[in-house]
């Protein structure tokens, strides 16, 4: 895909007193300056330069300097054209030219990985008069990202798991969205309800990506290795581990804490529990048994950190490309325990794989970028309006476009006025997302109430109250199909005037007549005539 752009050409009509620049603005040492022709959509102030040194001169090729033969109406002082020179001078400046392509949406995104590649370039191309003068040439990447459609559900609906394992554990498992963009947390809920004297040891959080490759005419088919990269373990007896800064934990409920260190624990801080090789405590005595509830914030690597990393830890995020694709599945490994049936002084462990599919979008790709913004006041909004360039955490502030380059509200109002006053840029609004808020506290980012708990103290069923009789019954059947009145006659009365129309029809005809209506008789109403042809001669 390719598109060109003609900014300026010598040898347009537009060239003899334009620049073809929306916006010019040139330097205070320059000669020539007009107040009317600097702003938006404003001419170049630019006149044809006809004043050259005698060393420019020189400098030009022997085209652009060829004799040629006055015409009519046309005196010597006058000079060559602009087509006739073959270039345009341009007095030093900013000369800005606004520029716009669209994609289709078929077209695949920025990709760099192992074995491919897709991206996007623009070039930028002046060319100079003269014979020995380079032309000055600039590329410059441009990113494109694939964001989520307005209407998606991806980035709201949550993943839920609800199983059972050998009757000795009851797992819930929410997972607050099926799609996150690279730097940003995943929240986890964990329901863990014990059936029996099973021990959870550790937990570990993992991404799996997929890369496939294919070409010619997709004969030719490669994937590599499943590349396999651990987030987040919390073990029993340690405390939590994140590959990359920045993970949080809690524990809700249970897990084997004090009664008096269960505040802290929902807060997210190191406490002791009661017993140190089970996440699910001390199920040895009757006390505190119950459902262990934990939340993880699982970090997802951002830009800086898989430089750091070596190639094994990279994560690209989705692709969909015909010849590239990348898709990605979140995977939470359990290791658990249970007596041995045989010898009940040993325990047998066992390792549970909950998979399920995930998208991973570029790190460009965050609400703050792809949601609009929102409807408030911008004299409210004060201070700095920088935004950062990515979503990830630390990020480089992205460099502040000068407001007057841009066709803003506030650039109109200054060209109306003629004023100075800049309004910074309302704030983007972030859409609530699926593991913020619940029935009790609106703010609590808790995913855990997705989860439907049973009632452990149902009604009565003598408790709910009964639909009212009806006044009047409805009618019996006896009274709507009876032989003398209602619908029970319709057919023998139908069959008898069948049966009265095909009496007068005669059954020795010549010629055979089809009917122009459905059904095995004529329609007495339709016009078919009898057709007689008359003699040639006559």
């Amino acid at each position: 895909m390719s598109h060109t752009w003609p900014f300026f050409n010598s040898q347009f009509p537009q060239a003899e007193y334009s620049s073809g620049a929306d916006h010019v603005e040139l330097v205070k040492s320059s000669s020539t300056t007009a107040s009317g022709q600097k702003g938006i959509f404003g001419s170049s102030p630019n006149t044809s330069s006809t004043n050259l040194t005698t060393r420019e001169a020189k400098r030009l090729s022997l085209q652009v300097n060829q004799s040629r033969s006055f015409g009519k109406g046309e005196t010597a002082t006058s000079g060559p054209s602009i087509a006739q020179k073959g270039y345009r001078t341009f007095n030093p400046g900013d000369y800005m030219y606004n520029f716009e392509l669209p994609l289709d949406s078929h077209l695949p995104e920025t990709i760099d990985v192992d074995l491919g590649s897709v991206k996007y370039e623009l070039e930028a191309v002046i060319e100079r008069a003269g014979a020995f003068r380079a032309n000055l040439v600039g590329i410059k990447e441009v990113m494109l990202i694939r964001t989520p459609a307005e209407g998606s559900l991806e980035q709201v609906e949550p993943i839920a798991i609800s199983r059972s394992w050998e009757d000795q554990l009851h797992y819930d498992i929410v997972i607050s969205g099926k799609s996150f963009p690279l730097g940003a947390q995943v929240p986890i809920a964990f329901k863990l309800t014990p059936l029996a004297k099973v021990q959870c040891h550790r937990i570990k959080v993992f991404v799996t990506e997929n890369i496939e490759y294919f070409c010619s005419n997709k004969r030719v088919h490669r994937m590599e290795p499943v590349r396999k990269v651990q987030l987040f373990e919390k073990r029993a007896d340690s405390p939590p581990t994140s590959t990359f800064p920045g993970s949080t934990m809690r524990i809700v409920s249970g897990g084997g804490v004090p009664y008096d260190l269960r505040a802290a624990a929902s807060r997210g801080e190191q406490v002791a529990v009661q017993d140190p090789t089970n996440l699910l405590g001390d199920l040895s005595g009757d006390i505190s048994v119950g459902p262990t509830e934990m939340e993880f914030n699982v970090q997802l690597p951002s830009c800086h950190n898989m430089k750091e990393k070596d190639k094994q830890s990279r994560l690209h995020f989705d692709t969909t490309y015909q010849n590239i694709q990348v898709h990605h599945w979140i995977k939470i490994v359990m290791r658990l325990s249970k007596p041995d049936q045989n010898d009940p002084t040993k325990r047998r462990h066992f390792e549970i794989s909950i998979d399920s599919p995930f998208h991973i979008l570029s790190c460009q790709a965050t609400q703050a970028n792809t949601a609009l913004p929102a409807y408030s006041s911008p004299d409210a909004m004060g201070g700095d309006t920088r935004r950062p360039d990515c979503g990830c955490p630390g990020a480089p502030v992205r460099r502040t476009s000068p407001t007057g380059l841009v066709p803003t509200l506030a650039s109109m109002g200054r060209s109306r006025a003629n004023s100075d006053v800049t309004l910074p840029s309302p704030a983007l609004t972030r859409p609530q997302q699926a593991h913020i808020g619940g029935p009790i506290d609106a703010t609590l980012q808790r995913p855990i109430h997705l989860l439907r708990v049973p009632s452990f103290n149902p009604p009565a069923f003598e408790d709910e109250q009964p639909p009212p009789p009806l006044d009047t019954p409805p009618p019996q059947y006896d009274t709507i199909a009876s032989p003398t009145n209602g619908l029970a006659d319709y057919f023998a009365r139908l069959s008898d005037a069948y049966d009265e129309d095909s009496e007068g029809e005669s059954s020795n005809r010549s010629r055979v007549e089809i009917p122009l209506t459905p059904g095995s008789r004529i329609n007495s109403r339709s016009m078919d005539e009898r057709r007689t042809w008359l003699p040639v001669g006559d």
